[in-house]
C-alpha cells in the first residue's frame, strides 16, 4: 500500500491489537478519518482512551509528541503509549469537552493564553525543539509558487496544488501570486525578528479541549514545527488578512479592534507572550503579520504531503480559501502602500478579468483621491464588469460631477445602462459623449447599437408582431453574445411572454439533429396509440427524446444565444426540466387554445403577476410557415387567465431553421394545423426554476431520458442543468433496490 492508503484494514487491525496490549478495550468507535490521521475511541471497563494512527511520513514526529506530552503535562493530553514503527499514539481521555468553532469567547481566550504560555516556555528550551522541522520563512513564497506550478500527481506520493484544486485554478493562483511575490516576501521577512519556538501547525478550536478542572488541553501536534511565534495562528482566524488588519491598524482603529472578539484574542496572545518573556508587545505586533503570512503558506504546503481520496474535496475547499486569503492580504498591503503600487495591482486584476478584486483596490484609490475623476471612472468600469450596476452608476455620476465634458466617462456610464437594456438612458448618455467629442468612435458605435435595439423594442410592441431578437448567422460562431442583447431578450420575454430568437443555433447543428430525428423516430410519424407518447391534439404526439448524440449537443442544450436569456429570467440555478418533441402529422387540425401548465395558485392573482417559473424553447426541425403550420401565440397572456387571452389578438410567427421560439409556461397558444404533406416535428426544451416539477404533462412518459454517458460528455458548466435528474433517478433506484 502507498502512503495515501495508510489507514487500510490491516494497518488499523495491527494498531488496535497493539492498543489492546496497553489498554484492554472492549469496544471501538471511529472519530476521525482523514488523509493525515485516523482516530478511534476505545472503551474499556476502566474508562476511555483515544488511538491515533498516523501515515508513515508522520512517524518521526511521534517521539517528539511523547516528549511534548511529558514536558507540558497538563497542557497536552497524557500519553499511555506510543510506537513510531506502527505510527500509533494512545492518549488518555481528558474527561472534558472539545471546543467547537462556536466556542464561547472565554474558552477561546483560555486557548490562546495556554498556547502563548506554552510557546514562551518552549523558546527557553531549545533542546526541546531540536527534533522538529524548521521551515525557513524566507523560502516559503518560492515553495508555494512551486507547489502551485507542480503537476497534480497521481496521489501515490507528494502532490502539487492541482491535485486538489485542478490545473486551471492552480495556474490562476500561480499567476496572481507570482505577480505579487515581492509583497509576500517582504511581508514574511517581518517574522525573522522573532526567536524560534514551538508552533502547533493546526491550531484551531477542535484541536483544543477544556478539562473538568477548567484548564485547556491542546491536542493533535502531528504538524508541529519550530519557528517564530504566530506560524499557526492563522487557524484561529481563517487566514492572515483579518489578524494583520487588527495588528497593524492605526491607534484609533486598534482601540476599536481591541473591543472585537478577534481583537481580544490577539491582545491576549501578545500579552501572554510578552509576560512570558518571549518578545515585547511592540515587537510582536510588528512581526506577527509576517508569521501569519508564512503560516498560511506553510499550512497550504502541508496538504501536498497527504494525498488521498478521503477528505480530498474538503482539502480542496480549504486550499482555495487560504490561497484566496493570501490574495486578500496582498490587496490589503497594496492598498496601504503607495498609490502607484495599488493602481498597478488593480490594473493587473483588471487585465486578468478579476473584476471583484480590481474594484476593491479601485475603491480604495477613489476614497483616497475623491477629486480624481479617472479613479472614479475606473471604479465604475470595474463595478460594471463585476455586475454591480448601482455602484457603477454612482461612481460614474461622481466622476461626471468632476468632469462633465469627459466623453469617455459618459460612454462608460452609457455602456452600463445599455448592458441593462435601459435603452433611453443609454442613448442619452452616448449622445452626451458625442456632444463632448463628436468623433468618439466607441460612443458612436454604442449609440448605433442602442438605437437598433430601440427599434427592436418598438417593433415588439406592435399588436400583430411577435417580439424578435435577431443574431447575425455569419458571426454566430465568432462573435460573443452582447450583454445588452441578453438583457433586452429577457426584458421582451418578461413583457410579452414570448420571444422569437432568429439564428439562435447554427443551421448545420439543426440539420444534424433533423436527420437523426427523422431516422430514429419514424415510428411516431403515423397516427395511432403510441404507448410511450402523449396525444396532445389531432394527429399530434409528444414523445421524450433520448439525450444522446446529436441531441445532447452543448450548442443545443446550452446555446450562448438562448441560455443566458433563460438564466436571466429564471435565475442562474435554473434546470432543464424536460426534453421532448411534438410531431404534427400532415392534415392535423388546430389545437385548442391552452396554457402548458395550470396556475400554481389558481385562486389568487399572484400566479399571473409573479416572475416566470418555467420557459419552453420550441426548436423547429422543419421551417414553420403557413403550410407546415406554426404555433399561434397571444402575447401578454401570461399575465391573464386563459379565457381572456383571445381578446389580446394573436401572432403567427414564421420560424426558419436555426431559429426558435421562447415562451413562458403561462402564455396562451395553440398549434396550428399542418397543411403540408410532410411531418412537422419540433423540439421542446423546458427550463424551469429548480423547485418546480411538471406533474401535469408527464404521466405517460418521463420528462427526460438521460444516459450517464451523455451527462459525462457535457461540459461541466452545463452539469447543473441536469444534475437534479440524476439525483432523483439515484433515489428511485435506491428505493427500488430496498424494496427488492
Amino acid at each position: 500500500m502507498g502512503s495515501r492508503d495508510f489507514a487500510d484494514l490491516d494497518a488499523t487491525r495491527h494498531a488496535l491489537d497493539w492498543a489492546r496490549t496497553v489498554f484492554n478495550w472492549h469496544s471501538q468507535e471511529p472519530v476521525t478519518h482523514t488523509a493525515w490521521a485516523k482516530t478511534v475511541r476505545l472503551q474499556s471497563a476502566e474508562g476511555t482512551a483515544f488511538l491515533k494512527i498516523l501515515p508513515p511520513q508522520q512517524a518521526p514526529v511521534i517521539a517528539f509528541i511523547a516528549a511534548l506530552a511529558q514536558h507540558f503535562a497538563g497542557s497536552i493530553p497524557r500519553l499511555l503509549a506510543h510506537d513510531a514503527a506502527l505510527g500509533t499514539l494512545l492518549a488518555a481521555d481528558h474527561g472534558g469537552h472539545t471546543l467547537g468553532y462556536d466556542a464561547a469567547q472565554d474558552e477561546l481566550l483560555l486557548l490562546v493564553r495556554t498556547y502563548a504560555r506554552l510557546q514562551a516556555d518552549a523558546a527557553r528550551h531549545p533542546a526541546l525543539l531540536a527534533g522538529l522541522p524548521r521551515p525557513a520563512p524566507q523560502a516559503l513564497t518560492a515553495r508555494l509558487l512551486d507547489f502551485l506550478a507542480a503537476p497534480a500527481g497521481d496521489g501515490s506520493a507528494a502532490v502539487g496544488a492541482a491535485y486538489f484544486i485542478g490545473d486551471a485554478a492552480a495556474a490562476r493562483y500561480h499567476r496572481l501570486l507570482e505577480a505579487r511575490r515581492g509583497l509576500l516576501e517582504h511581508q514574511v521577512a517581518l517574522a525573522q525578528s522573532l526567536p524560534d519556538t514551538l508552533n502547533h501547525g493546526d491550531l484551531r478550536p477542535p484541536n483544543a479541549a477544556i478539562t473538568p478542572d477548567g484548564s485547556c488541553l491542546l491536542m493533535d501536534w502531528d504538524d508541529a514545527v519550530a519557528g517564530p511565534a504566530g506560524l499557526s495562528l492563522q487557524g484561529l482566524f481563517s487566514g492572515a488578512t483579518r489578524p494583520t488588519l487588527l495588528l497593524t491598524a492605526s491607534a484609533a482603529v486598534a482601540a476599536a479592534a481591541a473591543a472585537t472578539p478577534q481583537g481580544q484574542l490577539l491582545q491576549a496572545y501578545t500579552d501572554e507572550l510578552a509576560a512570558g518573556g518571549y518578545a515585547s508587545a511592540a515587537a510582536l505586533r510588528a512581526a506577527l503579520p509576517g508569521s501569519l503570512c508564512a503560516g498560511v503558506m506553510l499550512f497550504i504546503l502541508n496538504f501536498g504531503r497527504f494525498p488521498g481520496d478521503v477528505g480530498r474535496r474538503a482539502s480542496a475547499d480549504t486550499v482555495r480559501r487560504r490561497l484566496s486569503d493570501l490574495l486578500d492580504l496582498c490587496d490589503l498591503l497594496a492598498s496601504r502602500g503607495a498609490p502607484a503600487q495599488a493602481l498597478a495591482f488593480a490594473d493587473d486584476y483588471d487585465r486578468r478579468q478579476e473584476y471583484s478584486r480590481a474594484r476593491r483596490l479601485y475603491q480604495d484609490l477613489a476614497a483616497k483621491q475623491p477629486d480624481d475623476a479617472l479613479s472614479l471612472a475606473r471604479l465604475g468600469r470595474a463595478c460594471r464588469l463585476d455586475g454591480d450596476v448601482a455602484t457603477a452608476l454612482e461612481a460614474y455620476d461622481a466622476a461626471l460631477a468632476l468632469a462633465p465634458q469627459d466623453a469617455a466617462i459618459h460612454t462608460g456610464r452609457g455602456t452600463t445602462l445599455l448592458e441593462q437594456a435601459r435603452l433611453d438612458e443609454a442613448t442619452a448618455a452616448f449622445q452626451q459623449a458625442l456632444h463632448a467629442a463628436p468623433c468618439h468612435a466607441e460612443a458612436a458605435a454604442s449609440l448605433a447599437r442602442a438605437q437598433a435595439l430601440c427599434r427592436v423594442r418598438e417593433q415588439a410592441a406592435e399588436p400583430d408582431r411577435i417580439p424578435v431578437l435577431r443574431f447575425d448567422a455569419d458571426r454566430l460562431a465568432t462573435t460573443p453574445v452582447r450583454p445588452e442583447q441578453v438583457a433586452l431578450g429577457a426584458q421582451l420575454f418578461n413583457a410579452h411572454g414570448v420571444l422569437q430568437i432568429d439564428n439562435a443555433f447554427p443551421v448545420e447543428v439543426i440539420t444534424r439533429v433533423q436527420q437523426a430525428f427523422f431516422e430514429r423516430y419514424q415510428a411516431y410519424f403515423r397516427e395511432g396509440d403510441h404507448p410511450d407518447a402523449l396525444r396532445v391534439g389531432d394527429k399530434r404526439y409528444m414523445l421524450t427524446v433520448d439525450l444522446t448524440a446529436p441531441f445532447d449537443s452543448p450548442e443545443l442544450i446550452g446555446a450562448a444565444t438562448v441560455l443566458p436569456i433563460i438564466r436571466r429570467v429564471l435565475g442562474e440555478d435554473c434546470v432543464l426540466g424536460a426534453f421532448t418533441a411534438v410531431v404534427s402529422l400532415p392534415g392535423s387540425r388546430d389545437q385548442r387554445l391552452h396554457k402548458d401548465h395550470p396556475a400554481l395558485f389558481p385562486d389568487t392573482d399572484w400566479h399571473h403577476q409573479a416572475p416566470s417559473f418555467a420557459t419552453q424553447i420550441i426548436i423547429p426541425l422543419v421551417p414553420l410557415d403557413e403550410m407546415t403550420g406554426t404555433t399561434r401565440f397571444f402575447k401578454g397572456s401570461h399575465r391573464l387567465p386563459t379565457e381572456q387571452a383571445q381578446a389580446l389578438g394573436h401572432q403567427d410567427p414564421v420560424v426558419p431553421l436555426g431559429s426558435c421560439l421562447l415562451t413562458d409556461y403561462r402564455c396562451a397558444h395553440r398549434g396550428l394545423g399542418n397543411r403540408s404533406q410532410q411531418v412537422r416535428p419540433i423540439l421542446t426544451l423546458i427550463y424551469n426554476r429548480p423547485w418546480f416539477r411538471d406533474f401535469a404533462n408527464y404521466g405517460k412518459q418521463p420528462p427526460l431520458r438521460l444516459p450517464d454517458a451523455s451527462f459525462a460528455k457535457l461540459p461541466t458548466d452545463l452539469h447543473p442543468l441536469l444534475a437534479w435528474w440524476k439525483q432523483e433517478r439515484a433515489v428511485d433506484n435506491l428505493d427500488q433496490a430496498q424494496l427488492a
